[in-house]
């Protein structure tokens, strides 16, 4: 089979999730056949050997080598499909069905389980990864395998129905001490999902050291006992992993999540001690927390609470000022500043607390007008979560932004301040790559429509072995129905920014009532025009696909029919799904942007409340120090001011010194 029919085969099967398959309409296999294999690309293999277009007797083990090499180089250079659809070439092919016990091969299949869960396919991948832990335990690929489907599991937080995919696989020999721990670390997780906390923590106790997951399960076993209010015992979970040693051997038994776990158990440490009310452990354990760590910004502002906490005034002070200092985007620096506030009004520096409180509610102000408008555009929400999950996966991949350390850049514009506060929640994260991954498919489906057609023309009964260059009626026919669709579908794109662009007038008021509300009738109207003609050009191009495909090899033809069906359904159904979760996104963006809008609107209120407090402790100052002279006691806080001036005479004036002190004269004094 050539590299372009090849290459276009594994793509198509790429992209479409799950072909139904017909079978074959021709003589049923005997006994003495080969067997049929039961998984779609196999049998196109299968099929495209009987039609001569892939010579078995090709592949050899230097073959195998060179093909697996070149694969190899382009998952390095992150060309996760490209690999994939190499890597699909070698495993699933004919020519190498001899070689399926080398280690060679065996390394095809799971550098293929890699490049598909790099590319996004997570299900494709644990296809490919459970045909490599059917081989057992002892096989070469079998304890990586079962590492990436675990972190499957965990990057897509389907803790449960990962597992239960592994555990189905039944294998002779007992499994790793290695992969029990991380079964049971994601048994574990999937009972604390479902709110089964004791049956979480009876799981999590289980995880033998050796495992790369032992740190995590005490990390969540601690958090368990924290949700229970157990907090002693929470603490004790937290310290058995921030006590150990970088240098214990078991350490080595971890992989990147280490440290960050360990960083979350100091900072889970300090929020328990001040829980409690015990503000210089919780200070001590906030202290631990390295400054590489990119939680460094949290354990400074919640160190400064602990400390204000205690009225350790002056420290609390120096650490609020560190934080605003160095970490000035840190999503806590708004709390922050209101707490560096707090700390001047509880010093009774009441004008130094003004001027703070004025400076932070000026800075206040335009985020919240800027926050607002996002509230109300959807348009300019989907700009600013757009930089926002970009902002996330630079700080995610490198703990930077821009290329300086997380929270450390200083915002230049009230976007960029609101980027900075933004905080995206996982289930939105998660919805996005979805929306995502939609959206490419349904950007990418018209293309897999038109290979399956073309593979169809490729493989025609009439040219079996050789590929036909001249095109039919039937296939103008349908390029001409495929490009009416594609027409209609950025019709009805641009009918749905003209009414984004017609919200926004209305908002803006730009735009008078009643040419707002005529234009929302002709826009209504040519809406439905554009569906109901979508869906005419729809059927029209279902129809000549069928044309089309009815020409196809006797063998293959049940095959490419049922794909092309299936492409063409997926097609729609991927376009119109990709529209409901860019909705559904939109309503989490809208949630977040509404909790973030509250939260920096409550700041500045409370900032404008602390001007208030300011003023009223400055006039109460003023009441006690008159309460006081009319009274006959003199103020302490003016007896050194006094002082000075009381020996000063009426025609003198009072230089403060400014010198300094000669050696000799010190010790003399001294």
């Amino acid at each position: 089979m050539s590299r372009g029919l090849r290459r276009l085969l594994v793509l198509a099967l790429l992209a479409t999730a799950t072909p139904a398959l017909a079978q074959p309409d021709d003589a049923a296999a005997t006994e003495g056949d080969a067997p049929v294999p039961t998984d779609a690309l196999g049998r196109y293999f299968a099929e495209l050997t009987t039609a001569k277009l892939i010579d078995v007797d090709s592949g050899n083990l230097e073959t195998l080598k060179a093909e697996l090499s070149a694969a190899e180089a382009l998952l390095k250079s992150g060309s996760f499909v490209n690999a994939a659809v190499s890597l699909f070439a070698i495993v699933k092919s004919p020519r190498y069905e001899a070689f399926t016990d080398f280690v060679e091969f065996q390394n095809a299949e799971y550098d293929l389980a890699v490049a598909l869960a790099r590319s996004g396919a997570y299900g494709s991948a644990l296809d490919a990864i459970e045909a490599i832990l059917k081989r057992g335990p002892a096989a070469t690929y079998w304890g990586p395998a079962h590492r990436r489907a675990v972190d499957i599991a965990l990057e897509t937080r389907d803790h449960a129905g990962v597992l239960g995919r592994l555990e189905a696989i039944k294998t002779a020999d007992p499994i790793p001490v290695s992969a029990a721990g991380e079964r049971g670390y994601l048994r574990g997780r999937a009972a604390y999902d479902a709110g089964q906390l004791a049956a979480a923590e009876g799981e999590l106790v289980q995880i033998s050291k050796k495992s790369r997951m032992y740190s995590s399960a005490i990390y969540l076993r601690g958090v368990i006992r924290a949700r229970r209010g157990e907090y002693k015992d929470s603490a004790e979970a937290m310290c058995e992993i921030a006590a150990t040693p970088d240098t214990d051997k078991l350490t080595f038994v971890v992989d990147d999540r280490y440290f960050t776990v360990k960083d979350l158990a100091r900072l889970g440490l300090g929020r328990l001690a001040h829980e409690q009310g015990e503000y210089d452990d919780a200070y001590y354990h906030y202290f631990q927390i390295p400054d590489d760590s990119v939680y460094l910004s949290d354990a400074l502002f919640e160190a400064a609470w602990s400390m204000y906490q205690k009225r350790e005034l002056a420290t609390a002070r120096d650490l609020a000022a560190e934080l605003l200092r160095e970490f000035p985007s840190a999503p806590t620096w708004p709390e922050a500043s209101l707490l560096a506030g707090y700390i001047e009004l509880a010093d009774c520096e009441f004008d130094a607390s003004q001027t703070w409180y004025d400076k932070l509610a000026g800075k206040l102000q335009p985020i919240v007008d800027q926050i607002d408008l996002a509230r109300r555009d959807r348009h300019l929400r989907d700009q600013l979560f757009s930089q926002a999950i970009a902002r996330y996966r630079e700080v995610k991949q490198t703990g930077e932004v821009n290329g300086q350390k997380f929270g450390t850049a200083k915002p230049a514009t009230p976007t960029e301040e609101v980027l900075a506060l933004l905080r995206l929640d996982p289930a939105f994260m998660r919805l996005n790559d979805a929306v995502t991954g939609m959206q490419e498919l349904a950007d990418s489906a018209p293309t897999v429509v038109r290979q399956w057609q073309q593979l169809g023309k490729q493989v025609t009964e009439k040219n079996v072995g050789k590929v036909s260059g001249s095109a039919t009626l039937e296939e103008e026919a349908l390029a001409d129905a495929n490009a009416l669709v594609e027409d209609f579908r950025r019709l009805e794109e641009q009918v749905r920014e003209g009414r984004a662009e017609l919200a926004r007038g209305r908002r803006a008021g730009t735009l008078p009532a009643d040419v707002a509300a005529e234009e929302d009738k002709r826009l209504d109207a040519l809406g439905a025009k554009v569906a109901k003609a979508k869906q005419q050009a729809l059927a029209a191009a279902d129809t000549a696909a069928d044309d089309v495909t009815k020409s196809a090899a006797p063998g293959v033809r049940p095959l490419i029919t049922a794909d092309v069906a299936e492409a063409r359904r997926l097609d729609k159904a991927a376009h119109a799904l990709a529209a409901e979760l860019r909705d559904r996104g939109d309503k989490l963006a809208q949630v977040a942007i509404e909790k973030l809008y509250s939260d920096v609107r409550r700041v500045l209120d409370k900032a404008k409340l602390g001007k208030i407090d300011a003023v009223i402790g400055q006039k109460r100052k003023l009441d006690i120090q008159v309460q006081d002279l009319a009274a006959g006691r003199f103020p302490a806080e003016l007896i050194g001011q006094m002082w000075d001036a009381g020996l000063i005479g009426d025609d003198e004036e009072y230089w403060p010194w400014e010198g300094e002190y000669w050696k000799d004269e010190y010790e003399g004094f001294r």
